[in-house]
């Protein structure tokens, strides 16, 4: 594109397990949705003024749940099923809510940097309806940031070797998101669990499905295939 000015971003850093056994999945889910994770577009597509109509100087304010007991003692709960049921090889239907979801967030210590710049609105049968906050370098030279202040909609899949969540749609706080931005951010495939961890090496096999319902997101395990005796 002529007279265009590149757009480039530090690649988002390799999404980390929880070291606890059962815990790798929810954390990961969650850890995608983290504000600190820096919008990373194919260089060139886009003038920066472009850009500019729809982010802003400053990252918007975004909600922090201040969970309660009760609240704490279910999401927790939670992911002790998946845990057990990763551990005893069973087939189980785990329905996490966008409150549970909330509550990780602001509960977990390895979540803690992802506070108040992502909140999970909602979830709908069109996926994971999060706030963010992202930030965006403005160029090679300018690091001032600008911020993509929006609502994302992610849809999981469970993959061969992975658990990716593909966006569906970039809905801006202020201007519009070109669709051709949008499709060029799902294309490049950001919002992926690095089949390399070891977690998910030794229990993406016992993840049968994630997907969202009207209202929750469902983790479901199963009996792992058995290998081939060669």
């Amino acid at each position: 594109m002529s007279n265009s000015e590149s757009e480039s971003a530090d690649p988002p850093q390799a999404l980390r397990s929880s070291p606890f056994s059962g815990c790798f999945i929810l954390i990961s889910i969650l850890v995608i949705f983290g504000g600190l994770i820096v919008l990373y577009t194919v260089v060139g597509i886009y003038q920066n003024r472009t850009i500019d109509e729809f982010t802003q100087a400053e990252a918007a304010e975004v909600t922090l749940l201040t969970p309660g007991s009760a609240q704490l003692e279910t999401a927790n709960a939670k992911l002790e099923q998946i845990s057990q049921a990763v551990k005893n090889e069973a087939s189980e239907r785990i329905e996490f809510t966008a409150e549970d979801l909330n509550v990780l967030i602001a509960s977990m210590e390895e979540l803690k940097d992802f506070r108040n710049q992502t909140y999970v609105e909602r979830i709908s049968p069109q996926g994971i309806v999060a706030k963010m906050a992202q930030p965006m370098r403005r160029g090679v030279f300018n690091k001032t940031p600008r911020f993509l202040n929006a609502t994302f909609v992610f849809q999981p899949e469970v993959r061969a070797r992975t658990v990716a969540f593909k966006v569906v749609d970039i809905r801006a706080d202020v201007g519009e998101v070109p669709e051709g931005f949008k499709e060029n951010y799902a294309t490049l495939d950001f919002f992926r669990l690095d089949p390399e961890l070891e977690a998910m090496k030794s229990h993406i096999k016992s993840i049968a499905a994630v997907y969202a319902e009207p209202g929750k997101l469902i983790v479901e395990t199963k009996i792992p295939d058995v290998e081939p005796v060669e």
